[in-house]
């Protein structure tokens, strides 16, 4: 266990060295893999946060606002087609703006999520409420809005001290337009043309907890 720590920890900050996004799912992974349900006793959480790992259902409650935008890759092999962090901060920068003209600012732009399973997103003036549960084995979280049953699945994860809140890119669009007023339906359109253009990518917002 032991030196799988040591392992972890000389990868990360190679990486951290070499300022590049590399496959933190993959890390994850082979903790995963070593140390089974014994990853926390293991791995220190502040390792775990650079790893990537998903939140636990108990640091899901409780309300988050908006900080920037956030990009995970998937896999390798779309990390190496995408050209690593250059393509993150790349598609970070192109967004934001177009997120800005929607209203989602930083400090603006809220996730609230009580203990009783309900949630509630706002943006400005409009709020929209549903329930969220989690999934334990696939360590993602599902969003059922209470008006229009739409439904989403997202993925959590811890990033320092905030949390980043992940969606594919189809859903991350339909939850845009469900959040914001009709008129932004040209900038929703504009901002699934930058993220469409790269595969393998979950896209969302990096939020801190009020």
């Amino acid at each position: 266990m032991k030196k799988l720590l040591i392992t972890l920890i000389a990868m990360v900050g190679m990486a951290t060295v070499a300022n590049a996004q590399f496959n933190l799912g993959s890390l994850k992974n082979l903790a995963k893999q070593v140390a089974g349900d014994k990853i926390d006793e293991v791995v220190p959480e502040s390792v775990q946060q650079l790893l990537g790992i998903a939140v636990k259902e108990v640091d899901i409650p409780g309300t988050w606002t908006y900080v920037k935008a956030a990009v995970e890759f998937e896999s390798a092999n779309a990390l190496t087609a995408a050209g690593g962090t250059v393509a993150a901060e790349t598609v970070e920068t192109k967004i934001e703006p177009y997120l800005a003209k929607i209203g989602i600012k930083e400090g603006l732009f809220s996730f609230t999520f009580g203990e009783d399973g309900t949630f509630s997103t706002k943006l400005g003036s409009k709020e929209v409420k549903g329930r969220w549960a989690y999934n334990k084995e696939a360590e993602t979280v599902s969003l059922s809005l209470k008006e229009g049953g739409k439904s989403f699945t997202t993925r959590m994860v811890v990033n320092v001290d905030n949390i980043n809140i992940l969606f594919k890119a189809d859903s991350l669009l339909e939850l845009l337009k469900s959040i914001s007023n009709s008129s932004s339906n040209t900038t929703i359109a504009a901002i699934g043309a930058v993220v469409k253009s790269y595969d393998g990518m979950n896209i969302g917002f990096e939020c801190k907890k009020k």
